[in-house]
């Protein structure tokens, strides 16, 4: 009731403030307006950490507008992603989701960096994003930057495939009232966003933003309403300040708390304990509301220098709090990051700058036994330091940059992480780059110091005596830094004014991916056995047992497997994106991925088996009348070799390639307010996109959705 009344009374404001609602558009930043024509003009400012053009970028780099977020439908940001080439995608839930580019993909997908507007929201804890924590009101976006490949130079650590830029709109560009809301079945139940912003006579300007949505459970896998529905609300403002024609400030900050079911799956020697034991196996289903909230406040100063230069400084500070069964995430994030860019005669451009981030987390363990922590209070620092310079050999045709950050962190030491790039332009239409990198990703806390007990296998052929699996912390094989390697070429070409098209090729070599190592050891309860078998007694192994249903007195083995940097592992892959307008009002956009790996368990195991050898995408933007829209998005995604906790144990259960069809019609009542109906996942087979990997959740089944939108602008 309380979250709805935040909504509510801005609305009552609105309506009492603004009795004429007469104008749409109200200086809102359509950015960018795509002409077809002007797509290699595209400013971007997340490659290479200062604004160029696409054409002018020797990386793999795709923008998604306000516009395409608007006309696709979406009603979150890991929906809104599944618009860039390359981006996969997969609901873990209705509430959960698993994002990543190139591969090793899972709920908490580690190679993949995420930012907004300049701020991280990788968590130092688990390693990746938590998305159902990260819901910004759609309307706030201007862009997001979609940067395919590793950007370690420009960004640092984990940015190993990637880096998504969310940045959302200038102040200026969001003056007045304006409503967002829709109401609907399944991830469309019901949202209302409320937004007011103000211009001052000084230049500068000020908005704020208070959002709630609400998402209802999807299907177990036996058709069963499964337990997994999702609530967020939160409050948001920015504002912005023109000091001068060279100098400006920038504040954002947000409060915000999620509330999901999460019930888990845990292994149990208690058969009547079980929760479906023909579906399941033997685990036991422990239900959970999860709880995120928290706030963060950053503020960024930028001043243009004589010749030509900038320099940017930003700080923010992060409080979160969050849970799940057994373990809690309770940080506080301080973040200081600065750059200064000048040009240093008529052919180099030089960036340098440096970023120091401590993360403190306190008591990140709960009493469940399911997970073990040798550190629940522990602070995770990172510094670095970096230069780079792009050389233009030949004006506007051939440039070179390199360079290289040294990075420090707490579990992964000191590393460099060097870049070299070069572009050809050899017309306005046309571009050809090539590029080397090396980037590392860190152990998370979880990675390094926290264990699990994944699975329980009753008495077999093989193994005579109950036996627990356990999954022992990295920090006992010393785990460190991930490293990869990545040589990408590329070519982009504005072929007519009509048709557009951005191809990459990549190879990747990775060393050191986290996984499970040789030199698995056994312990028991039971002296008999231990004599027997040549194994110790461990109170730990004894305590474990009981704790997991074995009934007391009974024999059983404990088996400890040990991770760390285990693996070496290989991708290759080409990515296309096309855009197309055979009718002045007709535009389709054609993106396709194709992916191979090589190494790695024979894509079985946990990390590799959940990314998919290709995806395509087809969509279709008509334009009926000026005031009504018609979308079409289909999508093929190919299938999982997969894993999962599946029948309590981490296994091998494949998921079939699926097809998918989004379809959205929108009309222009009038200068006010838009009407949109949108079905999403129409062609679903009610099957699973993605096995829960990272944490033994509930599977769910992903349901057909449709919503009717309304939004309304109030100047």
């Amino acid at each position: 009731m309380k979250k709805i009344t935040i909504c509510s009374w801005m609305l009552l404001c609105m309506l009492l403030a603004s009795p004429h609602a007469n104008a749409s558009g109200t200086g809102e930043a359509n950015w960018p307006e795509l002409s077809l024509g002007d797509l290699m003009k595209v400013g971007i400012e997340t490659a290479s950490r200062k604004s160029q053009s696409v054409s002018n970028t020797a990386a793999a780099v795709f923008v998604i507008s306000a516009s395409d977020i608007k006309r696709s439908g979406a009603l979150s940001i890991p929906e809104a992603l599944r618009l860039a080439p390359g981006v996969e995608v997969a609901k873990v839930s209705n509430n959960r989701w698993a994002v990543t580019i190139r591969g090793f993909n899972g709920r908490m997908a580690n190679k993949l960096l995420v930012l907004v507007d300049g701020r991280s929201i990788y968590s130092s804890l688990y390693g990746g994003v938590i998305w159902e924590a990260e819901n910004i009101p759609l309307e706030e976006i201007s862009r997001i930057e979609v940067i395919r490949g590793s950007a370690g130079l420009a960004w640092g650590s984990n940015a190993v495939n990637g880096v998504v830029n969310i940045i959302t709109k200038r102040a200026q560009d969001t003056s007045g009232w304006l409503v967002d809301s829709h109401a609907g079945t399944s991830t469309g139940k019901a949202g209302l966003a409320v937004r007011y912003g103000m211009k001052m006579e000084d230049g500068s300007a000020f908005r704020i933003t208070a959002n709630d949505q609400q998402r209802d459970g999807g299907k177990e896998l036996n058709g069963m309403d499964a337990p997994d529905y999702w609530n967020d609300t939160s409050l948001t403002f920015r504002y912005d300040k023109p000091v001068n024609i060279d100098t400006r400030w920038l504040f954002t900050g947000r409060v915000f708390e999620t509330k999901s079911a999460d019930p888990w799956l845990i292994p149990t020697f208690d058969a009547a304990a079980t929760y479906n034991l023909a579906q399941y196996g033997t685990a036991r289903l422990v239900p959970y509301i999860s709880t995120q909230n928290g706030g963060d406040l950053l503020g960024r100063f930028e001043k243009s220098t004589d010749g030509g230069g900038e320099v940017r400084i930003q700080s923010y500070i992060e409080e979160y709090r969050g849970s799940v069964v057994g373990a809690y995430d309770n940080h506080t994030t301080m973040d200081i990051d600065a750059q200064h860019r000048f040009p240093l005669g008529d052919a180099h451009d030089i960036v340098w700058g440096g970023n120091y981030r401590q993360s403190r987390h306190r008591d990140t363990m709960g009493s469940t036994g399911f997970l073990t922590s040798s550190r629940p209070d522990i602070t995770v620092s990172l510094a670095s330091i970096f230069a780079q310079d792009e050389w233009t050999l030949i004006p506007h045709r051939f440039s070179f940059q390199a360079g290289v950050r040294i990075e420090n962190q707490t579990f992964g030491g000191t590393s460099p992480q060097p870049s070299i790039r070069m572009l050809w332009t050899p017309s306005e239409r046309q571009s050809f780059w090539l590029a080397w990198s090396k980037t590392v990703r860190s152990p998370s806390v979880v990675n390094r110091t926290i264990g699990a007990y994944p699975g329980a296998m009753q008495p077999s052929a093989s193994v005579p005596l109950p036996t627990l699996i356990y999954a022992a912390p990295g920090e006992q094989a010393s785990f460190g830094n991930e490293k990869v390697h990545t040589i990408e070429a590329g070519h982009r070409a504005q072929w007519t004014p009509t048709f557009y098209s951005d191809l990459t090729v990549y190879v990747s070599h990775y060393d050191g991916i986290f996984d499970t190592m040789s030199g698995t050891s056994m312990t028991t309860n039971n002296p008999g056995v231990a004599g027997a078998l040549g194994i110790s007694v461990d109170p730990a192994c004894t305590a474990a047992l009981t704790n997991f249903g074995l009934a007391a007195g009974s024999p059983g083995l404990c088996m400890t497997m040990p991770r760390g940097n285990a693996e070496s592992v290989r991708t290759r892959g080409i990515e296309l994106s096309t855009e197309w307008n055979p009718l002045p009002d007709w535009r389709l956009q054609v993106n396709a991925s194709r992916m191979w790996l090589d190494g790695g368990p024979n894509n079985n195991g946990v990390v590799y088996g959940n990314s998919p050898n290709y995806q395509g995408s087809i969509r279709s933007s008509y334009d009926i009348t000026e005031e009504r829209h018609f979308d079409l998005w289909w999508r093929r995604i190919g299938g999982l070799s997969n894993t999962g906790y599946i029948s309590g144990l981490p296994g091998t259960m494949p998921i079939n390639a699926r097809t998918e069809l989004d379809l959205r019609y929108s009309e222009q009542v009038n200068e006010a307010l838009e009407l949109s109906l949108t079905l999403q996942n129409l062609l679903s087979g009610n099957q699973l996109q993605i096995y829960p990997d990272y944490m033994p959740s509930l599977p769910v089944v992903p349901q057909r959705t449709i919503y009717l939108k309304a939004l309304w602008h109030v100047h």
